[in-house]
């Protein structure tokens, strides 16, 4: 089927995510549709396929027995919290139920080890809610971690990201509504504002409204804060949809405070001081590639401010022209020499294919390997950067073409459902004259679908939803209901969702004389 598309709906691809655990070691080296009628630059498509599966296998062979996540696949090796969040965010980029049962093992193991009021190796005080990190089989910890905010925060936007990718799991998650809640706690906790008093020793005490990153590291980091204002707007939706008894008023408060705080007291007029200095004097250069640098990307990463804005054009380009090269896969931290996975994830943002494209290329000439100080969370960054730049170079392979169809009522004209998925455009399905008629097809098994297109007859629904389930009776809304739509053919694209069935439900018509209709439906 040759579709032309009229118009291109893009329903919340997939939040973005960095760095924390290395910050540490290189501190001195509710979705809204939108309108796109532009072509993404497309240099030297690549299948994307082998590139999820082989990483979401790394990540794999990375889990214990019993869920912890190693950084890499050595005995006794280190459990970052914050590197398994992201590569647990990678496998969702992908939600096959291998990959959603991982992140399911990571999530449960997290919260049983969430911390209390006091560390059990000093026996001093500790923020509860936060996690330290870990070794090995045996668990052993020192009481330690690279921080609270970027912890919690991403693990608030992991499990907001479960819920979407697969929405039969909310109930599991709502049955750590304590747990959660636990988590956005601690993540406020470190915010510098009138309720929380910061240590002396972390400078001014002056509630300007940024997170240090904890009790430990005296800073309150560009690049933490960035993820922090992504975990509050998870945690906001998190209490409007799976927390029991949640109130997102409190967070909504929270996150507008904290994304003003951001452009108050790290933005400089020329771009974003890489931690808050407490004065007007601007401390980062272009020249020093982490953090100054690489922390540019951050705010349009979190969607602190818009990949479309003049001043996120600017920072990409002006990063590009700094560091040409990291496409190729040359490393331009001298001192660790880590891969620059995350500026991969920052370009497939930027809706830059040729670069992505280009560093995804070099990936794949790793072989069946992975290449030196290539952690669970560079995996996590590959497979959310493939994804996220798969949807602007979008399979051509129709799930539903000539699977079974199935309706709530059917005109009696010979427009049967079947009829929708015959590949025919000489050929439609018509519901009955009445709204809130459904079109449903079974792909045959639970398949990875991010996207639906609907080439409708004159008689188009004015409002529709798109629902999947998994077991064709608990259906839930892939994105919100589509309200003003005006016929003619529809691509509505979404973060990937493992689903076996599709329903179209035709809330309201554009004449009440006819049911709803259209020529084709095609799954992706």
């Amino acid at each position: 089927m040759n579709v032309s598309l009229k118009r291109y709906l893009l329903f919340g691809v997939l939040p973005l995510l960095l760095f924390s655990c290395k910050k540490q070691i290189q501190t001195e080296a509710t979705p809204k549709a939108v309108l796109s009628m532009g072509k993404h630059n497309n240099l030297n498509p690549i299948d994307y396929s082998p590139i999820l599966i082989k990483q979401a296998a790394y990540i794999a062979s990375c889990q214990l027995a019993d869920g912890e996540i190693m950084d890499v696949p050595e005995p006794n090796n280190r459990i970052c919290p914050y590197f398994e969040n992201i590569a647990c965010l990678g496998l969702l980029a992908n939600p096959t139920s291998a990959n959603i049962t991982v992140v399911k093992k990571w999530m449960t193991w997290y919260m049983a080890h969430l911390n209390g009021s006091t560390n059990p190796v000093t026996s001093g005080a500790e923020i509860p809610g936060s996690v330290y990190d870990y070794f090995g089989a045996a668990q052993t910890t020192n009481g330690t971690y690279d921080s609270i905010d970027s912890y919690a925060a991403t693990f608030l936007v992991l499990a907001k990201r479960l819920a979407e990718a697969s929405p039969a799991d909310r109930s599991w998650l709502s049955g750590y509504s304590y747990q959660l809640t636990l988590i956005g706690n601690a993540l406020t906790t470190c915010i510098d504002n009138s309720s929380h008093l910061i240590p002396n020793n972390f400078g001014a005490d002056n509630n300007d409204g940024l997170t240090i990153a904890s009790y430990v590291y005296p800073a309150k980091y560009l690049m933490d804060n960035a993820e922090v204002n992504d975990g509050f707007k998870a945690i906001t939706w998190l209490e409007s949809n799976v927390i029991s008894g949640g109130s997102p008023t409190y967070y909504q408060g929270v996150t507008t405070a904290h994304t003003s705080a951001i452009e108050s007291y790290l933005w400089n007029g020329t771009m974003y001081n890489w931690y808050d200095p407490s004065s007007t004097t601007p401390n980062s250069s272009w020249s020093k590639f982490s953090p100054d640098a690489g922390g540019q990307l951050f705010p349009v990463m979190y969607d602190v401010i818009a990949s479309a804005s003049t001043r996120a054009i600017s920072l990409y380009n002006s990063f590009n022209t700094y560091y040409p090269l990291w496409s190729a896969g040359h490393t331009y931290d001298t001192v660790t020499h880590y891969p620059n996975v995350f500026v991969c994830y920052a370009a497939a943002k930027m809706s830059d294919s040729a670069r992505v494209n280009s560093y995804l290329n070099y990936t794949q000439s790793f072989g069946t390997g992975n290449p030196a100080n290539w952690f669970t969370a560079e995996a996590g960054f590959t497979m959310l950067a493939a994804q996220l730049i798969s949807t602007m170079n979008p399979s051509t392979v129709n799930l539903a073409s000539g699977r079974g169809a199935y309706t709530s009522t059917s005109s009696t004209n010979g427009v049967s459902p079947a009829l929708a998925v015959d590949g025919s455009l000489s050929t439609r399905w018509s519901g009955d004259v009445a709204d809130n008629q459904w079109w449903e097809v079974d792909l045959g098994a639970s398949k990875v679908v991010s996207r639906i297109v609907i080439n409708w007859e004159a008689a188009y629904a004015t409002s529709y939803r798109i629902q999947t389930s998994n077991d064709n009776t608990n259906f839930f809304d892939a994105v919100p209901q589509i309200t003003g739509a005006d016929g003619g053919n529809d691509t509505i694209a979404f973060s990937p969702i493992n689903a076996r069935y599709i329903r179209i439900v035709c809330n309201t018509r554009v004449n009440t004389a006819w049911g709803s209709s259209f020529w084709e439906a095609g799954v992706y």
